[in-house]
C-alpha cells in the first residue's frame, strides 16, 4: 500500500478526485488563497483558516470514502488538526504574555498544571483556565488603572461644558 497512491490525494500534494470547490468560492477563496500568505492579517487569522481548510477537505474526502480508507482519513484529519489547534494555542498564549507583561500581571509558573506542553509542536501554552485565569487578570488591572483616570477625565469634560455654557451666556446677554 506504501507504492501505491492515495484514492484522492494522488502520490503529490495536488488534490484531485472527487474534492473540487464550489464554482462561487473559486474567485474570491481563490485569490485569498493564493494571496494568503502575502495579506498583511493577524497570524490567528491565517491558523483559523488552516483549520477551516482542513476541515473542509477532510470532510469532504471522508464523506466519499468507505471502510478502512474511512477511518485512516478520520486519523490523519485528527491529527492535522491537532497540530493547527496547538498553533493557535500557542499563538492565544503568547499574545497573553505580552499583555501580562505589558500590564505587570504575574503568569502561572510554569511547573503549575495551568500549563500544557503540545505533542506536536513542542510549544508551551496555557490551558483553557489558565488562559481565563489570565484574562481575568488582565482585566481587573486595566479596569483599575482606568479607576485613576476616569473621575478627572469627567471632572475635566463637566468643567469645560461649564466654561461653554457661561462663554455663551455673557456673549449672548
Amino acid at each position: 500500500m506504501a507504492g501505491q497512491p492515495h484514492p484522492f490525494l494522488g502520490t503529490g500534494n495536488k488534490l484531485y478526485g472527487l474534492y473540487t470547490p464550489p464554482r462561487r468560492h473559486q474567485g474570491l477563496r481563490g485569490w485569498l488563497s493564493r494571496c494568503r500568505g502575502k495579506l498583511p492579517l493577524p497570524r490567528a487569522w491565517h491558523l483559523r483558516r488552516d483549520v477551516r481548510r482542513i476541515d473542509r477537505l477532510y470532510v469532504s474526502l471522508i464523506a466519499h470514502a468507505t471502510g478502512e480508507e474511512r477511518e485512516s482519513l478520520k486519523a490523519e484529519w485528527e491529527v492535522e488538526r491537532e497540530a493547527a489547534d496547538e498553533a493557535l494555542r500557542g499563538l492565544v498564549t503568547e499574545q497573553l504574555q505580552k499583555k501580562a507583561t505589558r500590564l505587570a500581571v504575574s503568569l502561572p509558573l510554569l511547573s503549575s498544571a495551568q500549563w500544557e506542553r503540545g505533542f506536536r509542536t513542542s510549544l508551551w501554552y496555557l490551558v483553557p483556565e489558565g488562559t481565563e485565569q489570565v484574562r481575568k487578570a488582565i482585566h481587573e488591572e486595566r479596569r483599575r488603572r482606568r479607576e485613576i483616570w476616569v473621575p478627572w477625565f469627567t471632572a475635566v469634560i463637566g468643567v469645560l461644558g461649564t466654561l461653554t455654557g457661561l462663554i455663551l451666556a455673557y456673549k449672548k446677554g
